[in-house]
């Protein structure tokens, strides 16, 4: 493949990925948008989450989670880069947590497949996230059960 070629699908995938965090409305709204994006055997890892596998988990293991906590959430891409079959995409994600606005950025690294989402690894410092978290009483019962999911997640594997 060209490297003009290689930009311009990487710019259209990123122009997608962008869409789908620019406004969304519902849970709904992300994960219709986002799954025709992803490779059905998906794998996505983020910080203080349990990994998501395939695209059939993605509404349970990652957006349901994270707009419990976030019920507003949404994004806008800063920057992006890409070689190959990898995107880093740098995101800035805010919304209300507890009933005050928070604001956090990551790092995305995505392997694409076949122009779709194969791998996804978030890279960002959760800790102003989870300090906002129990700052906003609000927010101790959608924190509290994520992070239990998280747990039983990674007991599950060490067992």
């Amino acid at each position: 493949m060209s490297a003009v070629a290689e930009r311009t699908d990487a710019a259209a995938f990123v122009e997608a990925f962008a869409a789908g965090w620019r406004a969304p409305t519902s849970m709904d709204a992300v994960t219709e948008r986002f799954l025709p994006l992803m490779h059905p055997d998906v794998r996505l890892v983020q910080p203080q989450m349990p990994v998501v596998n395939g695209r059939h988990n993605f509404r349970r293991g990652m957006v349901e989670p994270l707009f419990t906590l976030v019920p507003d959430l949404h994004g806008e891409v800063l920057g992006w880069a890409a070689h190959d079959d990898v995107v880093f995409i740098e995101l800035e994600l805010s919304g209300t947590l507890g009933g005050r606005p928070i604001a956090f950025v990551s790092c995305d690294k995505i392997t694409l497949r076949d122009g779709l989402i194969a791998e996804r690894i978030a890279y960002m410092d959760p800790a102003p996230l989870l300090a906002a978290a129990l700052a906003r009483p609000r927010a101790w019962p959608a924190a509290a059960r994520m992070q239990l999911r998280t747990l039983r997640q990674r007991l599950g594997r060490q067992t």
